[in-house]
């Protein structure tokens, strides 16, 4: 009997044991703390993981429509350029009198009598002096 004793008391104290760890581990305030701090921390991973996805999808589909836009931007480049020579020469450009009273083969060149001044000979009557308060 003496070693049938002997296994019931082995398999008693690993079942004490293991109760006694789930015990301590289910209510125990640092294992609760512990518990709760690692499920905050797996939830921030998760946040963190799909907030990247997320941006990583935006720069994605943003690089994408800039891509359409540079190359509709060309088309419409080459489409102008093309289409150019349909309606104007490049010997008429140069006949274009946009102005009738002058003479095509005569050159205009701008000139300035004197420099625009940036004030006035007459008082604007916001600031008022003694002598014109009468």
């Amino acid at each position: 009997m003496d070693r049938d004793m002997l296994t019931y008391l082995i398999i008693g104290l690993v079942i004490g044991f293991i109760i006694g760890f789930i015990f301590i581990s289910v209510i125990s305030p640092k294992a609760r703390k512990y518990a709760k701090v690692k499920q905050e921390l797996d939830q921030t991973k998760d946040e963190l993981i799909a907030q990247k996805q997320m941006i990583a999808k935006h720069f994605s589909h943003s690089a994408e429509i800039l891509d359409n836009m540079a190359k509709d931007f060309r088309r419409l480049y080459q489409h102008m350029a093309e289409s150019s020579g349909q309606f104007i020469d490049s010997d008429n450009v140069a006949s274009l009198d946009f102005d009738s009273s002058s003479n095509p083969d005569e050159t205009k060149e701008i000139t300035l009598d004197k420099q625009p001044r940036d004030y006035s000979d007459n008082s604007s009557g916001l600031f008022k002096t003694d002598e014109n308060k009468s």
